[in-house]
């Protein structure tokens, strides 16, 4: 982007020809220098007629929590949590106002996790995003406090994705005719068995939340996600929260089985930070997905073996595999439309029943 700023500084022409393009795609999330994204936002406060041309906004609302809106080349010096909240408050103050005036964006999403409780933030949001048709929302949330989402997506008869990293957003109220084109969900599992009812959802992203209080997926959830009008194709499972803390959960394997029972007809499957996984599960439940084609597992970590007797955990028939390269070759004799496997480690590992940082290994895709 810096190269095309500065072939427009240099001809007048092109510049009014070509900076529409340029700001119809904005994307100043954490890649970016703080530099940059203060401004960016200084451009745009000062030439408000390049606002409408934003059809794509991917990035951060505060660009920095370490300058003053007053002087922003100067770093505040400073580890005080309260004055960075401070500072915060400022830029969301300048930045508030400017997203509501880019009234074309159909694409939105806000990467940094902005408490949205402080200080009137969720109404001026509201307020912002009132006028816009969206296609699809990203929003997450360092707030523990339960936020509303129903006024948002009332307002929103196009939207087809919403993905929130805010566990205690809900839809208290929300009527079968509100988003009705939503395809994509990304949330809890308890956010999923309201949203997904009635709507075709074809694409999920779930998990527990990073919250101390479990919502694990029981039958109960499942048969709300069955409602939905058309068929899951896709699910991404997000670890227990407690993963964290204790890597050996058996309610990943459960919450797996209860997917493979409910929705048999996925397409393309995911394990995400997936704390200890066992094999034997994998051998067990996968073949039971008769169209999957794709199996990812992501920083997570495969046991093959029972870590309690030190003893194989597969049947006689599965003693050969004990590396990812011979259970993922297992996996496609066991699954004839599976082409597509691929398994990332996770960069901790246990010792003596402590944690520390260590790179086990890069990441494999087999094709």
């Amino acid at each position: 982007m810096a190269e095309k700023m500065s072939l427009l500084a240099t001809c007048q022409y092109l510049r009014r020809l070509s900076e529409p393009l340029l700001y119809s795609h904005l994307d100043p999330d954490g890649n970016w220098k703080s530099c940059r994204r203060v401004q960016v936002l200084k451009t745009l406060g000062e030439r408000h007629g390049l606002l409408p041309h934003i059809r794509f906004f991917r990035g951060h609302l505060i660009p920095t929590s370490i300058r003053r809106p007053s002087k922003p080349e100067e770093e505040v010096k400073t580890g005080d949590f309260k004055t960075r909240r401070l500072l915060e408050g400022e830029w969301f103050a300048i930045s508030a106002p400017l997203l509501s005036q880019a009234v074309n964006i159909r694409d939105l999403e806000i990467t940094d996790r902005i408490d949205w409780q402080a200080n009137s933030r969720w109404e001026l949001f509201k307020s912002a995003i009132s006028n816009m048709k969206l296609r699809s929302l990203a929003l997450g949330s360092t707030s523990k406090e339960p936020l509303d989402f129903t006024p948002i997506l009332r307002g929103q008869p196009e939207l087809t994705r919403l993905e929130l990293t805010y566990p205690t957003a809900h839809f208290e109220g929300l009527e079968n005719s509100d988003v009705q084109k939503l395809k994509v969900f990304r949330g809890t599992w308890q956010q999923a068995a309201t949203i997904v009812p009635g709507r075709p959802v074809r694409r999920l992203d779930l998990g527990c939340g990073d919250t101390d209080e479990c919502h694990c997926p029981d039958e109960h959830i499942f048969q709300k996600l069955l409602q939905s009008s058309e068929t899951v194709r896709e699910f991404k499972v997000r670890a227990h929260t407690v993963s964290y803390r204790s890597p050996a959960d058996p309610k990943l394997s459960g919450a797996i089985q209860l997917i493979i029972r409910y929705l048999p007809n996925i397409v393309d499957f995911a394990i995400v930070e997936g704390g200890e996984i066992s094999a034997q599960t994998l051998l067990e439940e996968i073949p039971k997905l008769s169209m999957i084609s794709s199996l990812m597992i992501l920083d997570s970590w495969l046991i093959f073996t029972d870590p309690s007797a030190g003893i194989p955990s597969f049947g006689s028939d599965h003693l050969d595999i004990d590396t990812w390269e011979k259970l993922s070759e297992r996996l496609k004799e066991l699954c004839p439309s599976l082409g597509d496997v691929g398994y990332t480690p996770r960069r901790m590992i246990r010792r003596c029943g402590m944690f520390e940082l260590k790179i086990v290994s890069s990441s494999w895709r087999f094709i």
